[in-house]
């Protein structure tokens, strides 16, 4: 029969960093070494930037200045510390955690002592780390699982609203269509949809009405900026099924109200190569040289790129089986999940940046049976974590979006 212990434990030093780490810092883009990790950001920290020009001049035997004025700014880290807290019922959790130690076949021969808290811990981690994917990038408001009261901007919507940012738009007549209705069952009409196919991302901007997305209850979320998958209706519909930010759940797409206008644009398979040319030929020539430039787009931008190449190849025999490259003529591409859909964005890592504080005070990871104290028979894990993100160089950043 196995063996079961919990320690009632508040994890501390390098037992607290291991796990921290793994919630702050196990993030998908930051496996991948997409942004800049800034440890023991205990309150603002400011990130300095200077920029100047270089100018050649005669040769002098006393100094003198260039005479040019080193432009000097400063972008901020302001961390936010936020919580996850869970209670489970004693027995659930360790029915749980032997459906899961006796494998099929194992004939309940498993012996040994497992420490309960570490398997909750596990038990939630990786839904934390992409919780944390999603609010480092699209911020608080566009995370579904923050409802913390602080602001934390995230850095699509960061980078979206700074001047100096190179941006670039949708719409053109390759990338954006008019709607002139969109229904109460989420059915958009517009004058052809032969540029599109099932399974298309689209997003809606400029919307005239009341369409509201009610996927989640209550009276719903405003349409405007909202992205869908698709499926084709008619030669002049589509109907919108899941909104892009429930990829996860799954949750079929829910509307009231309707409109009588709206904005709708897309990347595919038709247009994708059209997009990635216009955007390499607007890259900066000095950014994207660097080793650590890269171009990070949505899933379904990256697989309408892989759609575009098999579609593209002549006389090759496994076009349509064989895995495509990540790239565009030397650039690396880097598929963001739990991202922005019809998003682009060109950027050095070196220039994004995540500030965490692993150690300090306000991080804190505990795990505790409440039974010898309230004679409940309940396990709860609190879990606090810190982190802030920003930029440095605006005129460094390539940003297209609908």
């Amino acid at each position: 029969m196995a063996q079961f212990t919990f320690t009632n434990n508040t994890y501390a030093g390098e037992a607290l960093a291991g796990f921290m780490a793994s919630t702050l810092l196990e993030a998908d883009s930051v496996k991948r070494g997409l942004l800049t990790v800034i440890n023991d950001v205990k309150s603002r920290k400011v990130i300095l930037d200077v920029d100047d020009d270089v100018v050649l001049q005669d040769p002098s035997g006393i100094f003198t200045d260039q005479g040019t004025t080193a432009l000097q700014n400063e972008s901020y880290l302001d961390p936010v510390v936020y919580e996850f807290m869970k209670q489970e019922q004693w027995d659930k959790l360790v029915q749980s955690w032997e459906a899961q130690s006796l494998k099929p076949g194992a004939f309940l021969d498993y012996e040994g002592v497992v420490d309960l808290s570490d398997f909750m811990v596990q038990r939630y981690l990786t839904k934390i780390q992409i919780a944390n994917e999603r609010l480092y990038w699209l911020g608080k408001s566009s995370t579904k699982e923050a409802s913390f009261t602080a602001s934390f901007a995230g850095l699509l919507p960061t980078i979206a609203a700074a001047t100096g940012v190179y941006k670039a738009g949708l719409g053109k007549p390759a990338t954006s269509m008019a709607a002139t209705a969109i229904d109460a069952t989420g059915v958009v009409t517009v004058s052809d949809t032969s540029t599109l196919s099932d399974g298309d991302v689209v997003t809606i901007t400029a919307v005239t009405g009341t369409s509201k997305d009610t996927t989640n209850g209550g009276s719903g979320i405003a349409i405007q900026g909202q992205s869908y998958f698709i499926q084709i209706a008619s030669a002049t519909t589509f109907k919108l099924v899941r909104n892009y930010n429930e990829v996860n759940t799954r949750k079929p797409a829910t509307f009231s109200g309707t409109a009588t206008a709206a904005t709708v644009s897309y990347i595919n398979a038709t247009n994708v190569l059209q997009v990635l040319g216009g955007v390499y030929a607007q890259l900066d020539p000095a950014d994207r040289s660097q080793e650590d430039f890269n171009l990070q787009i949505p899933f379904h931008v990256g697989y309408a790129y892989a759609q575009a190449q098999a579609n593209k190849a002549t006389n090759v025999l496994n076009a349509f089986s064989d895995p495509k490259k990540m790239d565009y003529l030397g650039v690396p591409l880097q598929l963001m999940n739990h991202w922005q859909a019809n998003t682009i964005l060109g950027a050095r890592s070196s220039n994004l940046f995540l500030g965490v504080d692993l150690l300090g005070d306000a991080s804190e990871l505990s795990t505790v049976y409440m039974k010898p104290y309230t004679n409940d028979d309940v396990v709860r894990m609190k879990a606090r974590m810190k982190a802030a993100v920003n930029f440095k160089f605006a005129n460094e950043i390539f940003y297209l979006s609908a």
